[in-house]
């Protein structure tokens, strides 16, 4: 028993986590939710004010006690959003150090929001005094916008969900900003926003805001979705974009009489990475597509279409002209949406053959693959004109049974291929949306189509 004991004492003198240097701490407490951080102050004397200096907040829900069903449905909403503020005040009033990242989500259900907003101004001057740098905030269920004045923050990353968007150009406060995330945002005023060193800028649901209302000479990633677009839609003026993405969730409004892939894409001269999602691919092929563009888009080497109607003459030309005018294509990503079986435009995928090789495709992955006409004649194009091409990923869609999974391979096998090393590989997961990012990627952001 004593020997037992000798070797728990021992134990506790070599305690390697407690001591590890206090920013070594700090990284192992962030990856804590801040109930738990808070809590690890119990351990020893060593622990009681290490959280206190964790330059990373994160507070939801999680941080207040569910059991307030004995209260009316208005006291109760009160008292959750009382209990959460109050939990959020101890924290801040204990903290001994920077804040570099604040991050608040609101609680889901039967909550006040008006006073988590009152409360928010209230924190705006004692995270300014902190050094803030990352900004989130995430109302859940909002009932009324509210705008929060972050003029005084020299913020560099600024994520809003559900928010009214917080500046007047008066006040300044976007001129540290680099990255910009926001998710059913709307503004009070149309306003250009100077961001001179805005490099990333996202817009989900924002109705009332656009890229245009930012000037961002330096932007180098634009991702946008929206329910509809304008005719006059255009990204001139946003030469050095180097990524960018577009999902329409509704079908677009009658086709113009000039090309509209022309008019989005043709200034895009630096792009690399290019996601086209649910209707755009429509609303680019408005107007009708050149056999390609008349300035290259030579930088471009990812381009991903998602949801294409290959049964669609209007759409397979502006898929030709995108890969016509990319001269150094290596990965390309298709999901199709087949609205009739039997057309296939088989013709559209023969005629200037020589004028379409995709001389540097390497990698190409289908998702969702059925197995129909068009989808075949795709992937035969392809194979037959990709030289350099080293593998075609194939997701199967869930519906495909195994008995045509079958058919469809061997009908693959007598497919001709331009490259000896060309194989065909079967993905268990497809990859048929865009990527936003992990804060945008983990909310619903598609609840609403």
């Amino acid at each position: 028993m004593a020997e037992s004991s000798t070797r728990k004492v021992s134990r506790i003198r070599n305690d390697r986590i407690s001591v590890l240097p206090g920013n070594i701490l700090e990284i192992i407490l962030c990856f804590l939710p801040i109930r738990d951080a808070v809590r690890t102050s119990i351990l020893s004397r060593n622990w009681r004010h290490c959280w206190t200096t964790v330059p990373n907040l994160v507070f939801n829900e999680s941080i207040i006690s569910p059991n307030l069903f004995d209260f009316s449905v208005f006291h109760r909403q009160a008292l959750k959003a009382l209990q959460f503020v109050s939990a959020i005040n101890k924290v801040l009033h204990l903290h001994n150090g920077p804040i570099l990242k604040f991050s608040l989500s609101f609680p889901e259900f039967h909550c006040n929001a008006q006073i988590i907003h009152d409360y928010i101004d209230m924190w705006i001057p004692l995270l300014s005094r902190k050094g803030i740098k990352h900004l989130t905030l995430v109302d859940s269920l909002p009932e009324v916008f509210r705008e929060h004045n972050f003029s005084s923050l020299k913020l560099t990353h600024l994520r809003l969900a559900n928010f009214q968007f917080p500046y007047t150009p008066a006040f300044g406060g976007l001129i540290y900003l680099r990255n910009i995330e926001l998710i059913k945002v709307t503004t009070s005023e149309q306003s250009i926003f100077d961001c001179p060193v805005l490099e990333k800028l996202t817009l989900i649901a924002c109705k009332e805001l656009s890229h245009t209302n930012f000037r961002a000479p330096n932007l180098k990633c634009l991702h946008q979705h929206y329910r509809e677009v304008i005719l006059e839609y255009s990204l001139a003026g946003l030469e050095n974009i180097a990524e960018y993405s577009f999902r329409l969730s509704e079908d677009p409004i009658p086709q113009p009489e000039t090309p509209n892939v022309v008019n989005v894409l043709s200034s895009l001269h630096k792009i690399e990475k290019l996601s086209i999602a649910k209707y755009f691919i429509k609303y680019l092929a408005g107007g009708g597509s050149p056999n390609r563009l008349s300035k290259l888009l030579p930088c471009l080497k990812t381009l991903s279409i998602f949801d294409i109607d290959l049964t669609s003459f209007s759409e397979i030309s502006c898929l030709l002209c995108l890969i016509r005018s990319a001269p150094n294509l290596c990965k390309l990503r298709i999901s199709a949406d087949v609205v009739d079986e039997e057309i296939t435009h088989k013709d559209n995928w023969e005629e200037d053959f020589e004028d379409c090789t995709v001389g540097h495709l390497q990698i190409v992955t289908f998702s969702h693959f059925q197995g129909f006409k068009a989808e075949l004649e795709l992937v035969k194009f392809l194979l037959a004109h990709s030289p350099l091409l080293k593998t075609m990923f194939i997701h199967l869609d869930s519906f495909v049974t195994k008995d045509i999974a079958f058919e469809i391979a061997e009908e693959m096998l007598e497919f001709s291929r331009a490259s000896s090393r060309a194989q065909i590989k079967y993905l268990k997961c497809p990859i048929d949306s865009v990527d936003y990012g992990p804060w945008v990627n983990q909310l619903n952001i598609y609840a609403d189509e």
